[in-house]
């Protein structure tokens, strides 16, 4: 029998409520060395603080968190219940540069077929930069001006595609924090420590990132990451479309970039799994947001 709360994602696998809550909210305490509250954890979920309480009081007692007894707040225990350190690799997990499969230039071409907009997948380069390692765009489709392959730190806090991974790396979004300054290449750049940091946090609870003429004037993009079978942050997939089209299509262009970053994570979970790709070479054309065709 079905559990209730089972359903289906976005990516068209099985997926199960409570326990994406619960690695969600793992994802955040390991974002958070200091720990966190109950109400922190509840807005950065978009979730009752009751809700979050009982998530934190099951992560305690299952041996993932502890609670210090004095100020309330839950951090990640030194290791997992399993016994050896968390992310014992030669790299935290949250600065490993992953290979990326194959089948996520797939999700490039979909993403784009979809929105009619120029579209990026990016991972991390090295400990400071992000790099561009695929784009789609047709003849005539505007550019982001001097926006390069390769994407210093520096830059990163100004665009969708870099934000989405940033807001999942605590050790990366440390050295942004450390900036002594942050460049504002538009009016609209977000340059403060403390709007950074809001920043991130509505990215982690809402799933992707939004930049919003931050980078270039006349430029929108939305991003949303896309999680290798570990469950950790591997890569991001985004588009840049023009500030009049976000502002009549915004939401449909993030349901559309959202949905195809679930598809990808899910299919790179398959391919582990050596579950077969789907066979409808049409499946892409399909969904197209209005007014992009």
């Amino acid at each position: 029998m079905i559990d209730p709360q089972q359903g289906r994602g976005t990516g068209g696998g099985r997926s199960l409520k409570t326990a994406a809550e619960a690695l969600a909210a793992l994802r955040i305490l390991g974002a958070a060395p200091d720990g966190i509250t109950p109400e922190a954890l509840a807005g950065e979920l978009g979730k009752s603080t009751a809700t979050a309480r009982y998530l934190l009081n099951t992560l305690c007692q299952e041996g993932y968190a502890v609670r210090d007894r004095q100020t309330g707040t839950v951090r990640l225990q030194d290791a997992p219940p399993w016994g050896e350190a968390w992310g014992e690799t030669d790299a935290p997990d949250d600065l490993r540069r992953y290979e990326l499969p194959e089948r996520l230039s797939d999700a490039v071409t979909e993403l784009y077929w979809r929105t009619r907009q120029r579209t990026y997948l990016a991972r991390w380069e090295d400990d400071d930069a992000t790099v561009i390692v695929d784009a789609r765009g047709h003849q005539g489709l505007a550019r982001i001006p001097d926006l390069a392959e390769r994407i210093p730190l520096a830059s990163a806090h100004a665009l969708a595609v870099t934000k989405a991974l940033i807001a999942s790396s605590g050790a990366r979004a440390e050295r942004l924090r450390e900036q002594s300054t942050l460049a504002s290449f538009t009016g609209t750049t977000i340059t403060s420590t403390p709007a950074i940091e809001l920043e991130l946090a509505r990215v982690r609870r809402r799933g992707y990132a939004v930049d919003r003429e931050e980078y270039a004037e006349g430029f929108c993009c939305i991003g949303a990451p896309i999680f290798a079978p570990n469950g950790q942050v591997a890569a991001s997939i985004a588009i840049s479309t023009p500030a009049r089209r976000f502002a009549t299509h915004g939401e449909e262009l993030t349901g559309v970039v959202r949905d195809v970053a679930a598809t990808a994570t899910q299919d790179w979970i398959d391919a582990e799994s050596g579950v077969p790709p789907p066979d409808d070479p049409e499946a892409i054309r399909r969904g197209s947001v209005p007014g992009t065709a």
